[in-house]
């Protein structure tokens, strides 16, 4: 019985310790199709769907021509949430490239993480996906609060909607001065020469699920090391019963 006492209490510490893995509380990432407002510790509205007009005073594709390799709009991957104060992070952005392309001089992956070192993709970017990062080495750590983690620069190159999303940890992960924490992933919608009406779109939800499958993952390795607790913990008792 002793020892079947030491492993529940050995099951109950590891399912207490689990969650620890992760710093503190969700950074939520979303993606903001209307830039106003925001800055690296500042968000304005976060819109869901954003209808821009090319050529405007916002959008500078002409509207007919093919890419340029030259950012005519910006958008923002923000985040919010426990936005400790950040020291590594990565952010992969998944778009239509027949659309939009990734391009300069509109980005700024350092904005939230100054004095960082870049660890994006190079750009022009043009296949479908693009990874962003950053990490202190030296210095730091970066800017808190909520705001814009990553200015995107886009090469219009179509008129439509274009969906953007992020992709799944590890591709999507935020580390703070207090360690890494569980991420909730969203999307957005730019409408070019558009409308956002078309489907609904507008109304569309975030996309979830990364966190609670963090969460559900560390609950499962929490419940199978009790399991295998009180399996070692009855064989040691019949052991030493036969013995």
């Amino acid at each position: 019985m002793a020892a079947i006492a030491v492993a529940l209490a050995m099951a109950t510490a590891f399912a207490e310790r689990a969650p620890g893995a992760q710093a503190q509380d969700v950074v939520n990432f979303d993606i903001d199709p209307e830039i106003t407002g925001n800055s690296a510790d500042t968000l304005g509205t976060v819109e869901r769907c954003y209808a821009v007009t090319c050529p405007s005073a916002e959008c500078t594709w002409d509207g007919s021509s093919t890419f340029d390799g030259t950012s005519d709009y910006n958008i923002d991957i923000a985040v919010f949430g426990d936005t400790q104060a950040p020291v590594k992070y990565d952010a992969e952005l998944v778009y239509d490239p027949t659309k939009v392309h990734i391009a300069d001089p509109g980005m700024d992956d350092l904005i939230k993480m100054p004095g960082a070192v870049a660890l994006s993709e190079p750009r022009p970017g043009s296949d479908s996906a693009h990874a962003f990062g950053a990490i202190y080495l030296a210095g730091g750590p970066g800017t808190p609060d909520d705001g814009t983690l990553v200015r995107v620069g886009l090469d219009i190159g179509g008129s439509g909607i274009v969906t953007f999303t992020l992709s799944e940890p590890p591709e999507t992960a935020y580390t703070s001065v207090a360690g890494s924490h569980v991420v909730e992933l969203g999307r957005g919608h730019l409408a070019i020469n558009a409308s956002c009406a078309v489907g609904g779109i507008a109304e569309l939800p975030h996309v979830g699920g990364s966190g609670a499958a963090s969460r559900t993952a560390l609950a499962a390795s929490a419940v199978a090391a009790g399991l295998f607790a009180l399996t070692a913990g009855a064989w040691y008792a019949r052991r030493r019963r036969v013995r």
